[in-house]
């Protein structure tokens, strides 16, 4: 996907009716979602959430996309050693031990997500809602 058109598709979500509110809404749970770990589900999951909130569709589904084959094991390294420093644990990961440990680093990554999606959907709302209003008042970037 090229940068233009990325850039179109965000000028065509500012231009929208949604309320800027919305719009940072639906940035701030598509990041959410998509760097916790939900294992494909982070498109059914913003459908869901849409039904019962309400938030821009379109840019909730592209942020959840955030996270991909290529994305994925960036943010589950930086979810695991956030997670180390809540629960003071580490765990040498050894191809010997991992069943063992399978629980223990499945918790730490849990703990770890819920702080680094939490902090990174901060950031997507208020960028998001400065971008808005930028756009909206200025017309240009």
């Amino acid at each position: 996907m090229k940068w233009k058109t990325i850039a179109e598709f965000f000028e065509k979500i500012a231009k929208s009716r949604n309320s800027t509110a919305e719009i940072a809404w639906g940035a701030a749970i598509g990041t959410f979602i998509s760097i916790f770990p939900t294992f494909g589900l982070g498109t059914p999951i913003v459908l869901l959430l849409s039904r019962i909130f309400k938030f821009n569709l379109a840019i909730a589904l592209a942020t959840s996309l955030i996270s991909n084959p290529f994305t994925s094991p960036f943010f589950m390294v930086l979810n695991y050693m956030v997670g180390t420093i809540f629960l003071h644990n580490t765990i040498v990961f050894e191809i010997d031990n991992w069943k063992a440990d399978l629980k223990e680093i499945g918790v730490t990554i849990l703990i770890g997500s819920f702080f680094v999606s939490g902090i990174m959907a901060t950031i997507a709302f208020y960028f998001s809602k400065y971008m808005v209003r930028k756009f909206r008042n200025d017309k240009e970037f």
